[in-house]
């Protein structure tokens, strides 16, 4: 039985490991896929890049990119004039940022308070996986070992005698168990 499960236990290790290796080549295909917008020049990809960065001002929680609304125009045509003038996304981005102050940002900053908005979900994944996986070891290891009094296995010795054999018991002799409760005369 230990070399059974000892062989099974490797099996499901090899099939862990696959999965994981599968993984990790799916994402670096998505990642190498999905590729880098331009940093220069004056491109539509550059421009929409750039606005999927700001956030509408009249609209809730919609990028300059996806928004119709007439700031969110006028916020485009801002960043295709700061492209066709040479500069930077970051020097285009502080820009609005002086204007606008951080709140036009979509994605938090990742220094000072703003990057607990990064570090606080990581802490928490990786602590909630910890304590599944320390769980279930735990349980893993605990299930295995009941504990069984010397009484029990004497229980179970009994019926299953009485099964085998189709006779009486010993627990039949002294008479009812608590489970079954008193008997009526």
């Amino acid at each position: 039985m230990t070399a059974s499960r000892g062989v099974a236990g490797r099996a499901v290790r090899q099939q862990w490991w696959w999965w994981t290796l599968m993984g990790v080549v799916a994402v670096g295909a998505l990642v190498v896929g999905a590729g880098t917008p331009p940093t220069e020049g004056v491109s539509d990809d550059r421009l929409f890049a750039l606005s999927a960065q700001l956030k509408c001002q009249q609209c809730v929680g919609e990028s300059v990119a996806d928004s119709q609304s007439p700031s969110a125009i006028q916020f485009r045509q801002e960043v295709s004039e700061q492209m066709a003038r040479g500069r930077t996304d970051a020097e285009i981005l502080n820009f609005f940022v002086e204007r606008y102050g951080q709140e036009v940002l979509l994605t938090p900053p990742a220094t000072g308070v703003g990057s607990l908005v990064w570090i606080v979900p990581v802490v928490g994944l990786a602590g909630a996986v910890l304590l599944l996986v320390g769980s279930f070891r735990r349980w893993r290891t605990t299930a295995g070992t009941p504990d069984v009094s010397d009484e029990d296995v004497d229980r179970v010795r009994a019926a299953q005698q009485v099964r085998r054999d189709g006779s009486a018991g010993p627990s039949d002799a002294e008479g009812p168990t608590d489970a079954e409760g008193p008997t009526e005369a």
